[in-house]
């Protein structure tokens, strides 16, 4: 997925409108110096007839006209000898590559500023290079799935910072004409999203979707308790069975599930006689009668002490 940062590309180079030897005069008493001449000769030859490449962000001091593009055509003739004449931009194009960087918890989002420009205006030409970006891009993909193919060898994963450091020098495209650099690398904002806070401290200003899943997983694996992380440990170790299979014989304390007082109610009931829980049976079906509770039919009573058979007596009604 590619955005640009530019609105719609404006062609990288255009044919002059005006006659050559009247581009060369126009050109020698101009002062711009965002953009190159090039011309072409009956004989089919482009020539460069002059022009200055804007200083890479961040490189200091100024740039040296003379040596500031690469020139891979000879010096033109004064005025004659040429049929047409082409405008080509030097100035410095911005756009975004976004990246999706493969984690533990799945894909993570990452826009790559990327700048590019033309170091070589003949070539453009001479290459047809209207848009610089495809080509740009196309090199920018095949040097990302190289640095993650070396880091998977590693055993370790790419991120951004990875990213910005490798990418950061320039990669000139000599057969299009252009040359590109990465400017930095950052967690990709969502659309619309406008984020405020401040930097280092608390939850991060990248506080994406993403890390919200990544935050609610691991809350979710620590609430679970010692079994919910050692079944983690397993899934990100499996070669260590045999190790998280001992610790869980050695802890069973921690992996039983706390007991509440259901469970201590029942292990009490089943240490009674049959003559005991007969009794509560009993009052436990009066103490639902009282309350008005809807019970099943009362079965045997048991046997009390001075009641033969288990009756119970009947009370004498007064003289």
């Amino acid at each position: 997925m590619m955005i640009r940062t530019d609105g719609a590309p404006a062609p990288l180079y255009t044919r002059a409108p005006r006659s050559p030897w009247w581009e060369i005069i126009r050109r020698r008493w101009s002062a711009r110096q965002d953009r190159a001449l090039v011309l072409r000769g009956r004989d089919g030859l482009l020539h460069l007839h002059g022009a200055r490449e804007p200083r890479p962000p961040g490189a200091p001091g100024p740039v040296d006209p003379a040596t500031a593009v690469h020139r891979s055509a000879p010096v033109p003739a004064a005025l004659g000898g040429y049929d047409s004449a082409y405008h080509v931009r030097l100035d410095e194009h911005p756009a975004t590559r976004v990246v999706a960087l493969p984690t533990v918890y799945g894909t993570e989002p990452v826009d790559l500023q990327v700048m590019w420009w033309a170091h070589d205006p003949v070539q453009v030409v001479r290459n047809a290079t209207i848009d610089g970006w495809p080509e740009v891009r196309k090199d920018l993909d095949q040097r990302i799935r190289a640095l993650e193919s070396h880091r998977a060898a590693q055993s370790a994963e790419l991120c951004a910072d990875d990213l910005a450091a490798e990418l950061a020098v320039p990669w000139p495209l000599h057969e299009a004409g252009i040359t590109y650099r990465v400017t930095g690398a950052h967690d990709r904002e969502m659309d619309g999203e406008l984020r405020l806070g401040r930097s280092g401290g608390g939850t991060p200003n990248s506080w994406t979707p993403h890390h919200r899943e990544e935050y609610a997983f691991c809350l979710e694996a620590v609430t679970g308790g010692p079994a919910a992380l050692a079944a983690l440990w397993l899934l990100r170790h499996p070669d260590q069975v045999s190790q998280v299979l001992d610790w869980s014989v050695g802890h069973q304390n921690l992996l039983r599930a706390p007991a509440g007082w259901q469970d201590e109610m029942a292990g009490l009931l089943g240490h009674l006689t049959e003559q005991e829980r007969a009794e509560l049976s009993h009052l436990v079906r009066d103490r639902l009668l009282a309350l008005g509770r809807r019970v099943p039919p009362a079965r045997t009573a048991p046997p009390s002490a001075g009641t033969p058979g288990g009756a119970h007596p009947t009370p004498g009604r007064p003289g």
